[in-house]
């Protein structure tokens, strides 16, 4: 799930029996929800560990000063910050899925069954049976049957040019932020405010 379908898919040369596969196969809306609260779940706990980041941070400040503390405290910054957009893509994804499953079900919900249409084997029953009338409504029933076939083969191919469009308008926009990074650029330990101290102030090397 999530990809988007391919566009340039022509379903008017498909059969309706190879539309009628396509939709039933693979097509596990359990499976599918699994996977979508699985992502929330992500989501859940990306957010709860960016909220745990941005505490600890503002939490040190009276604590631990100094210009390597400002630096680890801008570096926790940005972590919690990259979680919480994780979080929301994450978030974005799962509702994705929920969506591309939504639509592949009604798409089977929807999907015609295919009406069976061949004409030799309809002459063949009619010869077999002997019976006059039959042979004399032949061409009339073939005709019945060719355009019930046509009309439900034309349902399907609505089903699933229907199935695609909405495919492809669940897929997200957004793609994961990448990792921030958690190491700084080298300082001078005799330079600026110090190294950091844990007793409030900047301390001798």
């Amino acid at each position: 799930m999530t990809e988007r379908p391919a566009a340039d898919r022509r379903y008017e040369s498909y059969s309706h029996e190879q539309m009628y596969t396509e939709v039933g196969h693979g097509n596990d809306p359990a499976e599918a929800g699994e996977i979508s609260r699985e992502w929330t779940e992500l989501a859940r706990g990306l957010r709860e560990a960016g909220d745990t980041l941005a505490e600890l941070s503002g939490r040190s400040e009276s604590a631990w000063q100094g210009g390597a503390a400002e630096a680890l405290r801008a570096m926790v910054r940005d972590a919690a910050e990259w979680s919480q957009r994780a979080a929301e893509t994450s978030e974005t994804v799962g509702n994705a899925v929920a969506g591309q499953a939504e639509a592949a079900a009604r798409a089977r919900a929807e999907m015609p069954e295919p009406v069976p249409y061949d004409p030799a084997e309809m002459i063949r029953q009619v010869v077999t049976s002997g019976d006059v009338w039959q042979l004399v409504g032949l061409s009339d029933a073939m005709a019945a049957r060719r355009d019930e076939a046509e009309q439900a083969r034309q349902r399907a191919v609505d089903v699933m040019y229907a199935r695609d469009t909405a495919l492809g308008e669940a897929v997200p926009g957004t793609r994961f932020p990448g990792p921030p990074s958690l190491t700084g650029p080298g300082r001078d330990a005799g330079g600026g405010d110090g190294p950091a101290s844990m007793t409030g102030r900047a301390g001798p090397v």
